[in-house]
């Protein structure tokens, strides 16, 4: 990612959510401010906790703490009671504002709240079941979750794509234990585009199909993406002996195959090529993984 370019414009679209989803609360339209706390939250959690360098250490425990903080506010308003519900309030929320607004900027490790609380209240909700990521979770759950990112806030004359995979047909489909995909963004050279998201473990099973019937929404727009670039799916599963997940094969979508409605992508041998450039088909057989894809403007 082109830090010059690519991460003010990811900002400013998350300023843009915060704000929105502030108006909302204030205005009492907590069904929408909630909606929008999710979608904010759910993004900036994953960049957070992404191993990837597009942000500093710093920036993504700024961000992980401004996550907890709309988790919190996100809770209060579902209790409906929110003057009274421990945790974050609107006031807190907005003193936040200028900190998500300055993040790329600022290098200060002072944060205006203190979030022990809000963390506090989350934790007590995972324990009752709730739906918040845990660093240190059951990582079964996790992979049966998966971790999806919701559809990013619209940009004005630009174009989103959302993917939804169908089905992978395999002859030995039956055999694999809790499979998966792996979606990720690279260009030309295998360098990552965007966080990589994995699906929640297949729906279903049955003779040489896996089920995922998953939308994957691309996290950043066609036309800020390099020429080049190209969608991976990389199919994985879990190997109980070696308690491990292993790659079983991939698939890639090119830019140039990128239109709207149904598509089937062929499977390829594994390690994963991201470069393009040694790639061997998995099977003579006529299998594929079938998406359906959806041009958003």
């Amino acid at each position: 990612m082109d830090d010059d370019g690519e991460l003010p414009i990811l900002v400013a679209r998350w300023q843009a959510a915060y704000k929105r989803a502030t108006d909302f609360d204030m205005w009492g339209q907590p069904v929408e401010a909630i909606d929008v706390y999710q979608r904010l939250s759910r993004q900036l959690h994953q960049y957070a906790n992404s191993e990837d360098s597009i942000f500093s250490d710093h920036q993504k425990k700024t961000l992980e703490k401004i996550a907890v903080c709309l988790d919190s506010r996100e809770r209060a308003l579902q209790s409906q009671k929110p003057g009274q519900a421990a945790g974050v309030s609107l006031n807190d929320l907005k003193m936040l504002e200028s900190t998500l607004k300055d993040i790329l900027g600022s290098s200060r490790d002072d944060f205006p709240l203190d979030v022990s609380v809000a963390q506090v209240q989350l934790q007590k909700l995972m324990e009752r079941g709730g739906s918040f990521k845990s660093r240190n979770g059951d990582e079964k759950q996790e992979k049966v979750r998966g971790n999806l990112l919701p559809r990013p806030l619209p940009v004005a004359g630009m174009t989103l794509l959302t993917v939804h995979v169908e089905q992978i047909g395999l002859k030995d489909a039956a055999e694999y234990i809790d499979p998966f995909l792996t979606v990720s963004v690279k260009d030309s050279t295998g360098q990552d585009m965007t966080v990589s998201q994995d699906t929640p473990v297949a729906s279903e099973k049955f003779d040489s199909c896996i089920v995922f019937n998953t939308d994957i929404h691309v996290q950043k727009t066609i036309e800020s993406l390099p020429p080049g670039f190209a969608v991976f799916f990389e199919l994985k599963h879990y190997k109980p002996k070696k308690r491990t997940i292993s790659t079983r094969c991939w698939a890639c979508l090119e830019k140039d195959e990128i239109k709207d409605g149904p598509t089937a992508l062929e499977l390829y041998k594994k390690p994963t090529d991201f470069r393009r450039k040694n790639i061997s088909l998995l099977t003579v057989k006529p299998l594929y993984l079938h998406l359906r894809l959806q041009l958003l403007r």
